[in-house]
Protein backbone atom coordinates (compact mmCIF):
# COMPACT_ATOMS: atom_id res chain seq x y z
CA UNK A 1 0.00 0.00 0.00
CA UNK A 2 1.29 3.55 -0.72
CA UNK A 3 2.48 5.86 2.05
CA UNK A 4 -0.80 8.08 1.33
CA UNK A 5 -3.01 4.97 0.36
CA UNK A 6 -6.15 5.04 2.72
CA UNK A 7 -7.47 1.56 3.58
CA UNK A 8 -11.02 2.93 4.29
CA UNK A 9 -13.90 3.41 1.86
CA UNK A 10 -15.51 5.81 3.78
CA UNK A 11 -14.86 7.63 6.72
CA UNK A 12 -17.10 10.03 9.45
CA UNK A 13 -16.37 11.67 12.51
CA UNK A 14 -19.97 12.58 13.87
CA UNK A 15 -20.37 14.80 14.66
CA UNK A 16 -18.56 16.68 12.29
CA UNK A 17 -16.33 19.60 13.54
CA UNK A 18 -16.27 21.39 10.35
CA UNK A 19 -19.88 21.04 9.63
CA UNK A 20 -21.09 21.74 12.82
CA UNK A 21 -18.94 24.72 13.57
CA UNK A 22 -20.25 26.53 10.53
CA UNK A 23 -24.00 25.57 12.17
CA UNK A 24 -23.14 27.11 15.39
CA UNK A 25 -22.04 30.17 13.65
CA UNK A 26 -25.47 30.18 11.86
CA UNK A 27 -27.14 29.61 15.01
CA UNK A 28 -25.32 32.01 16.72
CA UNK A 29 -26.24 34.19 13.89
CA UNK A 30 -29.70 33.31 14.58
CA UNK A 31 -29.93 34.03 18.11
CA UNK A 32 -28.68 37.56 17.74
CA UNK A 33 -30.83 37.87 15.85
CA UNK A 34 -33.90 36.39 17.49
CA UNK A 35 -33.17 39.03 20.21
CA UNK A 36 -34.32 42.36 18.42
CA UNK A 37 -37.25 43.77 19.03
CA UNK A 38 -40.80 43.11 16.93
CA UNK A 39 -40.76 45.00 13.63
CA UNK A 40 -36.83 45.43 13.26
CA UNK A 41 -36.77 43.93 9.77
CA UNK A 42 -34.63 40.72 10.23
CA UNK A 43 -37.55 38.73 10.17
CA UNK A 44 -36.37 37.04 6.44
CA UNK A 45 -33.00 36.73 7.95
CA UNK A 46 -33.68 35.45 11.45
CA UNK A 47 -35.61 32.64 9.22
CA UNK A 48 -32.91 31.96 6.87
CA UNK A 49 -29.85 32.05 9.51
CA UNK A 50 -32.77 29.05 11.33
CA UNK A 51 -33.54 27.22 8.07
CA UNK A 52 -29.39 27.06 7.12
CA UNK A 53 -28.44 25.93 11.07
CA UNK A 54 -30.72 23.02 11.14
CA UNK A 55 -30.22 22.40 7.94
CA UNK A 56 -26.21 22.07 8.84
CA UNK A 57 -26.59 20.79 12.19
CA UNK A 58 -28.49 17.57 10.47
CA UNK A 59 -25.32 17.64 8.06
CA UNK A 60 -23.14 17.29 10.80
CA UNK A 61 -24.72 14.20 11.36
CA UNK A 62 -23.94 12.15 8.26
CA UNK A 63 -20.88 14.37 6.37
CA UNK A 64 -17.91 12.28 5.01
CA UNK A 65 -14.65 13.42 6.07
CA UNK A 66 -12.12 13.15 2.78
CA UNK A 67 -8.60 13.34 3.40
CA UNK A 68 -6.15 14.80 0.95
CA UNK A 69 -2.53 13.56 0.86
CA UNK A 70 0.00 16.64 0.90
CA UNK A 71 3.31 16.79 -1.06
CA UNK A 72 4.30 19.20 1.67
CA UNK A 73 4.57 17.51 4.34
CA UNK A 74 3.61 13.83 5.55
CA UNK A 75 0.06 14.39 6.12
CA UNK A 76 -3.77 14.64 5.16
CA UNK A 77 -5.91 18.17 4.78
CA UNK A 78 -9.34 16.84 5.98
CA UNK A 79 -12.50 18.33 4.36
CA UNK A 80 -16.08 18.14 5.08
CA UNK A 81 -18.50 16.66 2.19
CA UNK A 82 -21.91 16.04 2.98
CA UNK A 83 -23.66 13.05 1.15
CA UNK A 84 -26.48 15.08 0.20
CA UNK A 85 -26.18 18.21 -1.39
CA UNK A 86 -29.59 19.84 -0.83
CA UNK A 87 -31.70 21.57 1.68
CA UNK A 88 -34.57 18.95 2.25
CA UNK A 89 -34.19 18.54 6.05
CA UNK A 90 -36.35 15.27 6.19
CA UNK A 91 -33.96 13.40 3.73
CA UNK A 92 -31.02 15.05 5.81
CA UNK A 93 -33.06 13.20 8.88
CA UNK A 94 -33.12 9.90 7.35
CA UNK A 95 -29.68 9.78 5.99
CA UNK A 96 -28.34 10.11 9.69
CA UNK A 97 -26.54 6.63 11.09
CA UNK A 98 -29.90 4.66 12.22
CA UNK A 99 -28.48 4.93 15.95
CA UNK A 100 -27.81 8.58 16.18
CA UNK A 101 -31.17 8.99 14.66
CA UNK A 102 -32.96 7.14 17.19
CA UNK A 103 -31.11 8.91 19.76
CA UNK A 104 -32.29 12.01 18.43
CA UNK A 105 -35.67 10.79 17.81
CA UNK A 106 -36.21 9.39 21.88
CA UNK A 107 -34.26 13.31 23.02
CA UNK A 108 -37.16 14.99 21.05
CA UNK A 109 -39.64 13.06 22.61
CA UNK A 110 -38.89 14.21 26.18
CA UNK A 111 -37.70 17.57 24.94
CA UNK A 112 -40.87 19.99 25.03
CA UNK A 113 -40.90 21.24 22.06
CA UNK A 114 -44.70 22.91 22.09
CA UNK A 115 -45.23 21.56 18.53
CA UNK A 116 -48.12 19.14 17.43
CA UNK A 117 -45.27 17.20 15.35
CA UNK A 118 -45.41 13.56 16.87
CA UNK A 119 -42.02 13.08 15.72
CA UNK A 120 -38.53 14.91 15.08
CA UNK A 121 -38.72 14.29 11.37
CA UNK A 122 -42.47 15.24 11.39
CA UNK A 123 -41.14 18.35 12.42
CA UNK A 124 -38.95 18.68 10.17
CA UNK A 125 -40.64 18.32 7.59
CA UNK A 126 -42.79 21.33 8.65
CA UNK A 127 -39.82 23.39 7.48
CA UNK A 128 -39.30 21.70 4.28
CA UNK A 129 -38.94 24.57 1.72
CA UNK A 130 -38.10 27.70 4.81
CA UNK A 131 -34.85 27.86 2.97
CA UNK A 132 -36.42 28.79 -0.37
CA UNK A 133 -39.04 30.86 1.25
CA UNK A 134 -36.83 32.96 3.65
CA UNK A 135 -34.93 34.22 0.19
CA UNK A 136 -38.16 34.37 -1.90
CA UNK A 137 -40.63 35.26 0.04
CA UNK A 138 -42.51 37.29 -2.90
CA UNK A 139 -43.02 34.66 -5.13
CA UNK A 140 -46.68 33.14 -4.65
CA UNK A 141 -46.38 29.53 -3.98
CA UNK A 142 -43.74 30.88 -1.19
CA UNK A 143 -45.30 31.95 2.48
CA UNK A 144 -43.34 32.29 5.59
CA UNK A 145 -46.34 31.92 7.29
CA UNK A 146 -46.33 28.26 6.84
CA UNK A 147 -43.39 27.95 9.28
CA UNK A 148 -43.67 28.56 13.17
CA UNK A 149 -41.42 31.03 14.56
CA UNK A 150 -41.20 29.76 17.76
CA UNK A 151 -41.06 26.29 16.91
CA UNK A 152 -38.53 26.69 14.78
CA UNK A 153 -36.31 28.56 17.55
CA UNK A 154 -36.84 25.70 19.65
CA UNK A 155 -36.13 22.92 16.92
CA UNK A 156 -32.66 24.82 16.39
CA UNK A 157 -31.82 25.07 20.21
CA UNK A 158 -32.78 21.29 20.26
CA UNK A 159 -30.20 20.11 17.54
CA UNK A 160 -27.32 22.51 19.18
CA UNK A 161 -27.76 20.97 22.36
CA UNK A 162 -28.13 17.34 21.63
CA UNK A 163 -25.65 17.73 19.10
CA UNK A 164 -23.05 19.38 21.60
CA UNK A 165 -23.77 16.71 24.44
CA UNK A 166 -22.65 13.87 21.68
CA UNK A 167 -19.40 11.87 22.07
CA UNK A 168 -17.86 11.85 18.94
CA UNK A 169 -17.82 8.62 17.03
CA UNK A 170 -16.02 7.27 14.24
CA UNK A 171 -17.65 5.53 11.48
CA UNK A 172 -15.76 3.84 9.19
CA UNK A 173 -16.35 1.73 5.93
CA UNK A 174 -14.17 -0.73 5.11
Amino acid sequence: MAANAQPWKKRREIPDMQVLDAAEQFDDARELLQRQPPGSGVLLPLLNAAAVAVELFLKSLSTESIFVPQSDFDGYKVYAQPELKHHRLHELFDNIPDDIRIELEARFATAGITTSATSLRDLLMTYENLFMASRYPFEAELDIRNYPLAQLMELSTFLRTVIAKMKPVDKIEW
